[in-house]
């Protein structure tokens, strides 16, 4: 390729100068930037009163979610919510579990698309969570109540 001047003239404006020019100093200098910042989870917080001891419940009702979730789909066994959940919402667990029909299968794992947590007293916890699995999303309502150390699910419904 050989570049060659132009025997034309060329008639118009510049657009952008991209000379480097000295800027003019000014008699007035920031010295520091006037911001109030503050360091702050991206969370709200919600303002849970929640007796001591007992794991926060947010992310412990969206791991319960995932797993009621998991067990009937047939992804997980049902033995494994037992200490979670009560004698009534195990069976009806139980009762509605699908059969896993392929064993080695890579199906789209539930998760939790949204959660929605309502403190009605110190020691109950009410949450509705939509759970997403590939392109359907499904209606979960849990009723939590403290015993002891620990969460359990006494109330469940699903959509």
């Amino acid at each position: 390729m050989k570049i060659v001047k132009s025997e034309k003239k060329i008639v118009g404006h510049i657009l952008l100068d991209l000379r480097p020019t000295q800027l003019k100093a000014s008699q007035w200098v920031q010295t520091e930037i006037d911001l109030q910042m503050s360091i702050t989870p991206n969370k709200p917080n919600y303002g849970f009163k929640t007796i001591k001891g007992l794991p926060e419940p947010e992310a412990w009702t969206k791991q319960l979610a995932t797993g009621i979730a998991e067990v009937l789909i047939g992804e997980r066994p049902v033995f494994q919510l037992m200490r979670w959940v009560s004698f009534d919402v195990y069976r009806e667990i139980d009762r509605q579990i699908q059969p896993k029909l392929e064993l080695h299968a890579k199906r789209a794992r539930p998760f939790v698309r949204c959660l929605r947590i309502e403190n009605t007293s110190e020691k109950i916890i009410e949450a509705t969570a939509v759970i997403q699995k590939g392109f359907r999303g499904r209606g979960m309502g849990l009723r939590l109540e403290a015993e002891n150390d620990r969460w359990r699910c006494t109330q469940l419904l699903v959509a």
